[in-house]
């Protein structure tokens, strides 16, 4: 006869299995519309300019001898070319998840600055300010983004170092998970292209609770990091 509280007592006991995993988190490198100071997202998407090409390359070097063992990315080609660097290297194979894919910006994607604080000034004024509360005209909710990403913790299977190459809203949202601060305090943070995050994923009691241990290093880039200043997402 089976003991059902046995059983019970057994999936209890499995639910509180404990556990930490080392993630790095990388915002992608340089592309071509970040020089341009132009809004990218989901449907406007360059490649990585010349200098992201080069940062691609330097943080591969860096992270060769980490002991990666999975590569996700966003799909998009700025994420998968940066991505691209180390699985060459490695000979690690890219898996690609779209939870992890930037923020559809909607009509303001493809378009600069300048042009969305001339047609959308309150908006953008909202989107600095209280980004939590932000619709993007004929794209996605920033809640909707939000959302995703704590499924994509909630459901998906980590390895030990893994890595995970994404864009800047996403690393801004993992950044405020990890250290409870509010979604509106997201552009606190600085995020460099190509610059490594360090998190850690800790499983206790059916819950997977992000930590984060070092935000932006850029000590492997030297030479080669980027002037932000100018650029838009």
């Amino acid at each position: 006869m089976v003991n059902k509280n046995r059983i019970r007592n057994l999936i209890s006991v499995k639910d509180q299995t404990a556990f930490n995993f080392n993630l790095i988190v990388v915002r992608h490198a340089e592309s071509v519309a970040n020089t341009k100071g132009i809004f990218q997202g989901q449907t406007y998407d360059t490649d990585l300019s010349k200098l992201g090409a080069k940062q691609a390359e330097a943080l591969a070097q860096k992270l060769k001898n980490k002991g990666i063992r999975k590569i996700i990315a966003s799909p998009l080609k700025r994420t998968y070319q940066t991505a691209f660097e180390l699985s060459k290297l490695t000979g690690i194979p890219i898996e690609t998840d779209l939870k992890i894919i930037e923020t559809n910006h909607g009509i303001w994607e493809g378009k600069d600055k300048q042009w969305i604080g001339n047609n959308f000034s309150d908006l953008y004024k909202l989107w600095m300010e209280k980004p939590s509360l932000v619709q993007f005209p004929e794209g996605e909710h920033f809640l909707d983004t939000i959302k995703r990403v704590e499924n994509f913790f909630t459901i998906n299977f980590f390895n030990e170092n893994t890595l995970i190459v994404t864009h800047d809203n996403i690393v801004r949202i993992m950044a405020s998970l990890a250290d409870g601060r509010m979604f509106d305090k997201i552009w606190d943070f600085r995020i460099e292209p190509a610059a490594i995050n360090y998190f850690v994923l800790a499983r206790s009691y059916g819950k997977n609770r992000l930590k984060v241990l070092k935000l932006n290093e850029t000590g492997h880039l030297k030479n080669l990091q980027s002037n932000t200043n100018s650029h838009a997402l």
